[in-house]
């Protein structure tokens, strides 16, 4: 299973979403406009990776199993596991789960900040129409 590179795709987000919520007066209709676009990349963005977090915990508790199943002493279950983490790809792995939960975790931050998008460019329209008047 090739992993990506969680950083760089971390990053990335942050620049992206910076780039979707940003709103000034000129931009205004328009971003009001694709806030239910907006709203669902993100979403689609955050379900996708929960999808790999599972698919990641599979191969994970796969890789253990593998691992503990070749081993030449019987040793408890537990402490097969804990010998298991010590293996590279088991380790590179629960890296990735780890870094994929902050992804996660972000990523359900950008929802709720997504979803009041709506009620911003709203504020930011009434605010223009008190101006004018």
């Amino acid at each position: 299973m090739e992993l990506p590179d969680y950083d760089t795709l971390f990053v990335n987000y942050q620049t992206e979403i910076l780039g979707d919520i940003r709103v000034d007066e000129l931009s205004l209709k328009d971003k009001a406009m694709l806030v239910p676009v907006i709203k669902h990349k993100w979403v689609a963005r955050l379900m996708m990776h929960k999808d790999q977090m599972r698919r990641l915990s599979n191969a994970k508790k796969a890789a253990i199993k593998v691992h503990t199943a070749n081993t030449p002493v019987a040793l408890s279950r537990q402490a097969s596991e804990q010998a298991a983490l010590n293996d590279p790809n088991i380790a590179k792995l629960d890296e990735s789960v780890e870094k994929l939960k902050i992804i996660i975790e972000y990523l359900e931050k950008v929802e709720k900040l997504t979803g009041s998008l709506t009620f911003d460019c709203k504020n930011v329209i009434d605010l223009q129409k008190l101006e004018t008047t």
